[in-house]
C-alpha cells in the first residue's frame, strides 16, 4: 500500500514574517504545525507519538515539550487564562521535571499536532499568523471544546521568545476579547460563561471558604511572639517597609489578615491602615492593637468587600501585599487598584512564597504560586507607569522561601 504523501498547506503572507510551517497528513488525519525557528523534534517517530496521544488522550491539539538552548525546560505548554496571566509552564526547570502529559490553555511554539477536523473547524488561515498564531489557533479550537495537551515523550528545542508586533497583539485581543499577556479573569468569566474556554476547574470551580482566622485566631501575632524564625522574617519585612516610605508616610496593608504588619508599620511612626475581606481577621486585628502603645497614630483596620478599593486616587505613599497575591483568583484587578491609589513615586511591596515544582506552601488556600520571573512580569504589565524597582531586598530563607519585590509608580 502506498502511503499518502504529506501535503504542505499554503500560509498567509499578510504579515512581515510567517512563523509557521504547516503540513497536512491525510493518512493520519492530523495537521502538523512547526515554528520555523525550532530544531527537528525528537525522537524520529514523533509524528506517530503525537498522533497516538491525540487519539488516546481525547485531545484536539497535542504539543511537544520544549527545551531552551541551554538544555533547561523552556515550556510544558502555556497558560493564558490564568491568575498569573500568560506564562510558560515549567520554564527554567530541569528537562526531566515533567514526566506525564499536562493539559494547558495553548501551545505557543515548537511543534503541534492538530486533529484535522478540529483544524478545519476554525478559520485557521487567519489565525495562524505571526508569533501568536499557535496560541490563537489553540484558543479558537478550545472555544469549540477541543482539549490542548502537552506531552513529554516528544521534545523539541525552541526557546520561549514570544515577541508579537503591536498589530498582532491588537488583532488577538480583538478576536478573543482580552489581553493575551495579562487577562482580566473577572471579565473573561463574564464573557465566556458556560464556554469550554473556562475548562480549568482549579480556577473556575467553586472556591473553598476561607476559614484561616476562624481556625487559627491571631496566628501572626502568636507566631511573632513565639517563633523566632517568624519574628526575624517579620522584622526584616518591617524594615523594608520603612526603607521604602517617607517619614510619617501613609501606608496600606492590603489583605492585612489579623493586622500584625499594620501594627509593625505603625510602630515605625507611619500612618497605617489595614484592609481585609475577612471580618474575623479585622476583629482580631482591632483586639490585638488595642493592647499596644504607639509612638504616633495607632493603626486603623477596615473590613471591605471585593471590588474597587475604598480610597481616593493617589492616596498612599506605600501599599504592601504580604502573602496575599497567591490567594487571589484574579490578581490583575488588585494590582491595577493598587497602582490607582498610589501617589506618583509611591511604592508597592509584595511578598509571596516562591513556586516549587510539585509542591505548594498551602494547597488548600493558595490559588497559585509564582517564580520570580513570573511575578516580575505580571507586576510589570499592570500599567505603563508602574514597574518593578528591585527584588534585591535581602533573602528570607530557612523554613521560608519568600519572593520579595518593590514596584514603583512613576513620579
Amino acid at each position: 500500500m502506498t502511503a499518502t504523501p504529506i501535503e504542505h498547506l499554503p500560509t498567509t503572507t499578510n504579515l512581515p514574517q510567517q512563523a509557521w510551517d504547516v503540513q497536512r497528513d491525510p493518512q493520519r488525519g492530523v495537521v502538523f504545525i512547526t515554528r520555523q525557528s525550532s530544531q527537528p523534534p525528537q525522537p524520529e517517530d514523533w509524528r506517530d507519538r503525537m498522533t497516538r496521544a491525540i487519539r488516546q488522550l481525547g485531545a484536539a491539539i497535542v504539543g511537544a515539550k520544549r527545551l531552551a538552548d541551554d538544555g533547561k525546560l523552556a515550556a510544558m505548554g502555556e497558560f493564558i487564562i490564568h491568575p498569573k496571566g500568560f506564562h510558560h509552564l515549567g520554564n527554567g526547570l530541569p528537562p526531566t521535571s515533567y514526566r506525564f502529559p499536562e493539559e494547558v490553555d495553548a501551545i505557543a511554539a515548537g511543534v503541534l499536532a492538530v486533529d484535522a477536523e478540529a483544524f478545519d473547524s476554525v478559520d485557521n488561515q487567519s489565525l495562524l499568523t505571526g508569533d501568536l498564531g499557535a496560541i490563537a489557533l489553540c484558543l479558537a479550537i478550545r472555544e469549540q471544546g477541543g482539549r490542548c495537551i502537552c506531552i513529554p515523550s516528544v521534545v523539541v528545542t525552541d526557546p520561549p521568545n514570544i515577541t508579537p508586533t503591536p498589530q498582532e497583539s491588537q488583532a488577538f485581543n480583538q478576536r478573543f476579547g482580552f489581553d493575551w499577556l495579562i487577562a482580566d479573569l473577572d471579565e473573561i468569566t463574564k464573557q465566556y460563561a458556560g464556554s469550554p474556554m473556562l475548562w480549568n476547574v482549579r480556577f473556575f470551580g467553586t472556591a473553598l471558604p476561607f476559614e484561616k482566622y476562624v481556625q487559627r485566631p491571631a496566628v501572626h501575632w502568636h507566631n511573632y511572639q513565639k517563633v523566632e524564625a517568624y519574628r526575624l522574617r517579620a522584622d526584616h519585612i518591617a524594615k523594608v517597609i520603612a526603607n521604602h516610605c517617607p517619614a510619617n508616610g501613609r501606608v496600606l496593608d492590603l489583605g492585612c489578615g489579623d493586622g500584625l504588619f499594620t501594627h509593625l508599620a505603625s510602630q515605625q511612626n507611619l500612618t497605617a491602615t489595614g484592609l481585609d475581606l475577612e471580618p474575623e481577621a479585622i476583629e482580631q486585628a482591632k483586639a490585638q492593637a488595642a493592647k499596644q502603645t504607639y509612638p504616633g497614630t495607632p493603626p486603623t483596620y477596615l473590613h471591605s468587600k471585593p471590588g474597587p478599593l475604598p480610597f481616593d486616587d493617589m492616596y498612599f505613599d506605600l501599599v504592601f501585599l504580604l502573602d496575599v497575591i497567591e490567594h487571589l483568583p484574579n490578581p490583575i484587578t488588585v494590582l491595577r487598584e493598587t497602582m490607582r491609589i498610589l501617589k506618583p513615586g509611591g511604592a508597592l511591596l509584595l511578598s509571596t512564597p516562591a513556586w516549587r515544582y510539585d509542591g505548594s506552601s498551602d494547597p488548600t488556600y493558595h490559588v497559585t504560586e509564582y517564580t520570580a520571573d513570573e511575578l516580575t512580569r505580571q507586576v510589570n504589565t499592570v500599567g505603563k507607569d508602574f514597574a518593578v524597582k528591585t527584588t534585591d531586598l535581602g533573602h528570607i530563607t530557612g523554613i521560608y522561601r519568600d519572593l520579595l519585590l518593590v514596584a514603583q509608580r512613576a513620579s
